[in-house]
């Protein structure tokens, strides 16, 4: 990614490179926690798939690969790090940040004696029907919702609903229901795909997500976005991006927001890390969706970054290792200007020109640009998952409505500025 800005703003928190000498095995490979990671001394170890090893070297990672058959798999991993003839015992630190790795890092950090992230925390914070279970008991507002063994279980479901996986992301695989028709395309869409499949009610209001750090159950840091359109209409034509509420203007929106992922990562044992969550805006209440113990996508870090100055990869890095937050002990500095992010998109076809990174940095307002798809490229079907695009940019504005105005008109103009045959 390239910065619309000559210069980079100066650092506002502590991520000075320290160096802990702590042995971490990563289940699943990623370049910021690499960097992040080796900022703080570590001797890194990826266990990753054997399609992601070219990857990780292309993007210049000269540390220790374990290839495995599937990261996500706690037999892979055993067996990946027993053909090295290394052992989980052998790490100070067992961890992951991909969120399908939480669960399977958290079963080896117990058999290894580690500390870190409980099995059952992190099976909360990636089983949707555990997790909202939790929260319900914890009296949180949360959809009502059950689980189906198969798409034949949808027959019956009162309308409207959606239906997801009970371990998904990025949602794929989640479909609203409003009525009969939905419901018969849905269980032919889901004919042949395994179950189990989360059912839950659909509800109203605009979507938000809420995303920070928790150390020993408090809540440090709270961003709170606004989605440019909910997340589950992108197979509607609807966006994917958010701008960021400035915590002054929405003060009782943070106040609500604060009170509601203080009660619902209480309930999930979430204590020590960052969050990504999404919850609904209803009339007189915010209701609790979901919640990963990961940092958003999209541009969400660069988005928090711009307004707070606050590094959520550096948060999640000492959190694993122990270390105190970076975060001010008063109050985090607030960029009083707006700041969101989007996904462009691009025509259906063979991509035959496209505009650069340098181009979308050049455009007014955009402070951090990319261009993912090249000429030559098939463009990708963006109704199908929230994490495919041809691009993405942080932007600016005079306000919030301003900023979400510039976004949607900068995704216009990427489309019409790509040629495809």
């Amino acid at each position: 990614m390239v910065s619309a800005e000559s210069e980079a703003p100066p650092a506002r928190l502590s991520t000075v490179r320290s160096s802990s000498g702590h042995r971490v095995l990563v289940l699943g490979w990623w370049q910021d926690v690499a960097a992040v990671l080796d900022r703080y001394g570590c001797e890194v170890t990826f266990a990753m798939s054997g399609a992601d090893v070219a990857e990780a070297a292309r993007q210049g990672f000269t540390g220790t690969v374990v290839p495995v058959g599937d990261p996500t798999k706690v037999d892979d991993v055993l067996a990946g790090l027993a053909r090295e003839g290394l052992q989980p015992q052998g790490f100070d630190v067992i961890c992951s940040e991909h969120e399908p790795c939480i669960v399977p890092a958290a079963i080896l950090a117990t058999v290894a004696d580690r500390p870190g992230m409980s099995v059952g925390s992190a099976l909360a914070l990636r089983d949707k029907f555990v997790q909202k279970a939790a929260v319900r008991e914890a009296g949180v507002p949360v959809a009502g919702c059950r689980v189906v063994p198969d798409a034949d279980g949808l027959a019956e479901v009162p309308l409207p609903f959606v239906v997801k996986p009970t371990a998904g992301s990025c949602t794929q695989f989640t479909y609203p229901v409003h009525d009969e028709s939905d419901r018969a395309w849905v269980r032919q869409k889901l004919d042949t795909v395994p179950g189990p499949w989360l059912v839950e009610e659909f509800m109203t209001g605009g979507e938000l997500h809420l995303d920070g750090v928790v150390r020993d159950g408090v809540v440090l840091f709270l961003s709170v976005s606004r989605y440019l359109d909910n997340v589950i209409d992108i197979r509607l034509g609807g966006l994917v991006g958010s701008v960021i509420l400035d915590p002054v203007r929405y003060g009782d929106v943070y106040r609500e927001a604060h009170e509601l992922m203080t009660g619902s990562l209480r309930a999930i044992g979430h204590r020590d890390g960052v969050f990504h969550a999404e919850a609904f805006e209803q009339a007189e209440r915010l209701v609790f969706s979901e919640c990963a113990g990961r940092i958003g996508g999209g541009m969400v870090l660069d988005s928090i970054r711009a307004k707070f100055g606050v590094d959520l990869y550096d948060e999640w890095a000492r959190s694993v290792l122990a270390q105190p937050s970076g975060l001010p002990a008063d109050t985090v500095h607030v960029d009083p200007r707006p700041f969101g992010w989007v996904h462009l998109l691009a025509p259906a076809g063979l991509a035959r020109s496209v505009p650069s990174t340098e181009d979308l940095c050049r455009r007014p307002d955009v402070v951090v640009g990319e261009a993912i798809l090249k000429p030559g490229d098939r463009v990708p079907d963006s109704k199908s998952a929230s994490n495919i695009r041809a691009g993405r940019v942080t932007m600016t504005g005079t306000d919030e409505e301003s900023c979400a105005a510039n976004l949607r008109a900068l995704v216009d103009w990427f489309h019409d500025q790509v040629v495809v045959s």
